[in-house]
């Protein structure tokens, strides 16, 4: 069982705990999460006076995960979950066979994004190749990039806020591969509208409106995918194009969580 397991990591186990069983079209991706904000806060979980965002799944961190599923395999693709929260993006793609970068501001994140990309590894496989294709980095964008080359920079929800457009674009310009792709999903943020004009003039860019189907809601979520010619973006997303029916497989409510 997975909260079991996960009370046994004793970052994790300063939190309620529940298990979330998540459909994302190719089969259900089982995640740990805390249970309840107020016990975030008790347990000191809000940091620089910001809410603690990452402990919830977004509908934009769905979208991108099921985005991740559709291509079926991701094996040999470098990844970046830049502000992964609970990292469910980057879950998904550790289960494809992607080398994942997560990154957050925030430790108990990373404890949770580390937590849960790990269980993706088949348990024989788990001690010997999650240390090589998972790395959890601690990162104030604001202090500049992460240094490297990433061929999937995914971007979850993370231009709510102004201050943060910047940053990201800077992430952009000198992280992703010659070849590599930035999805950046939001549920209509006006916010968020800057952001895609700026990634608009340094990036080409295509938009498409998914309704994804989480929590008993259809959430509409939309999703850009960005890189540094159409030709890529042709390339990139012929295999996958996003439906509107997002709709996953009833889940037996009475499954052990």
């Amino acid at each position: 069982m997975t909260v079991p397991l996960a009370r046994k990591d004793r970052r994790l186990a300063r939190f309620p705990l529940r298990r979330l069983r998540l459909p994302l079209g190719d089969g259900t991706v089982s995640i740990v999460l805390p249970e309840g904000t107020s016990a975030l806060a008790q347990a000191g979980a809000t940091l620089g006076g910001e809410p603690p965002y990452w402990a919830d799944i977004w509908p934009a961190s769905v979208a991108i995960a099921r985005w991740i599923c559709r291509r079926r395999t991701a094996v040999g693709v470098c990844a970046l979950d830049l502000g992964c929260g609970l990292g469910l993006p980057g879950c998904a793609a550790v289960r494809h066979g992607a080398h994942v970068t997560f990154a957050d501001f925030h430790p108990d994140a990373l404890a949770f994004a580390a937590f849960n990309a790990a269980q993706q590894i088949d348990e024989r496989e788990r001690a010997v190749v999650a240390s090589d294709r998972i790395r959890c980095v601690e990162h104030d964008w604001h202090r500049g990039p992460i240094a490297g080359s990433f061929d999937w920079i995914l971007l979850a929800d993370v231009s709510y806020r102004p201050v943060h457009h910047l940053p990201i674009l800077r992430q952009l310009r000198e992280g992703l591969s010659e070849r590599g792709i930035a999805i950046h999903a939001d549920p209509g943020r006006k916010e968020s509208d800057g952001f895609l004009v700026q990634l608009r003039r340094e990036f080409a860019v295509r938009e498409v409106v998914s309704e994804t189907f989480f929590d008993g809601v259809r959430h509409p979520v939309r999703l850009n995918f960005a890189a540094r010619a159409e030709q890529i973006l042709d390339e990139w997303l012929a295999p996958c194009a996003p439906r509107r029916d997002d709709t996953p497989a009833p889940i037996d409510p009475t499954a052990p969580r």
